[in-house]
């Protein structure tokens, strides 16, 4: 599996060192797309985009591979997911478009709690993610649009007995996303930079359904809570805060950019869990309708976790 990475890895560097030579017009919505945060503008009227990725996530084993309830290293077995995802957004009036997302999920996690057999392995489908993106403003400084989404859990859930990319319940989300240019930017009167835009968000995830007690992969662990007797029980989510702001140079076909990605899951039971990923990558325009984005997350700092890496990779294609 390593090598099959790598050669893809491989196809996607050379694919963008081709089409660095070229130049290409993109759109606001184009224009204004990162990697993990959202942006305020949607897809242009009957336009519809197509994305294929892939996500690879690491955290290596040993006493640097996990954040304790201290927000201190510990020591934890690896983890290791690849998530292959596929997305399409249409716009469907002028200021809203509407997207869904699911995938292809195989992960292995060796801090999974099994009380049964010692199965840390799964793969299977993802779950399905709706959402609409509403811009209720544009007056030529800032886009901001209302963002609300669905997920239904189409994936196979966890139980104690196995492992599963599915979480298991609904959830209702509901985020802002903003948006701006900025003309140009000059840094300690050396550094001048311009055609800037930046992108802030900030969503909360609510769940809801029968049970909300899963497995989270994107923590890399299946938090439990042990009772005073010894017993332990798996806790009961109350919902992930989220907020992101990123950074990109919206000049030229390869369009460079930076991420700061936080999240804050609230359990019931138990401790919460935190973290604090910074993201590199870049989207490169091949033309008006062919765009590769790739980037690399590392985390900075977190609180019951795992210290876990990733590698961004998809294709794009607006019709």
């Amino acid at each position: 599996m390593r090598g099959e990475l790598l050669s893809i890895v491989a196809g996607f560097m050379f694919a963008g060192a081709a089409m660095a030579f070229s130049e290409a017009a993109a759109s606001d919505y184009v224009k204004s797309e990162t990697l993990n945060t959202e942006s305020a503008v949607p897809m242009r009227e009957g336009d519809i985009d197509f994305e294929m990725g892939l996500r690879y996530s690491k955290a290596e084993a040993g006493k640097r591979a996990y954040w304790d309830n201290g927000w201190n290293r510990d020591r934890a077995e690896s983890f290791r997911m690849y998530e292959w995802e596929i997305n399409a957004t249409m716009g469907i009036l002028p200021d809203i478009d509407l997207s869904m997302s699911t995938g292809f999920v195989d992960m292995h996690d060796r801090n999974f709690i099994n009380e049964i057999h010692n199965s840390h392995h799964a793969r299977g489908m993802d779950d399905l993610d709706v959402s609409l993106k509403w811009r209720w403003k544009n007056d030529g400084n800032w886009d901001i649009a209302y963002i609300p989404g669905i997920t239904i859990p189409i994936g196979r859930h966890s139980t104690p007995n196995r492992i599963g990319p599915g979480q298991h319940y609904w959830s209702f989300e509901n985020r802002l996303a903003a948006t701006r240019e900025i003309e140009e930017v000059t840094l300690l009167k050396l550094i001048y930079i311009d055609d800037l835009v930046l992108n802030a968000d900030i969503g909360y995830s609510f769940p809801f359904g029968w049970t909300r007690r899963s497995y989270e992969r994107e923590w890399g662990e299946h938090t439990v809570h042990i009772f005073s007797d010894g017993r332990s029980r798996s806790s009961s989510e109350r919902g992930v805060l989220d907020a992101n702001v990123a950074l990109i140079r919206a000049k030229g076909s390869v369009r460079p950019l930076v991420e700061l990605n936080y999240a804050h899951r609230c359990v019931s039971r138990g401790n919460d869990t935190a973290q604090i990923h910074a993201t590199v990558g870049s989207v490169v325009t091949v033309d008006e309708q062919w765009r590769l984005k790739a980037g690399y997350q590392h985390p900075i700092i977190g609180r019951n976790a795992a210290r876990t890496k990733r590698l961004m990779l998809s294709l794009a294609h607006t019709f």
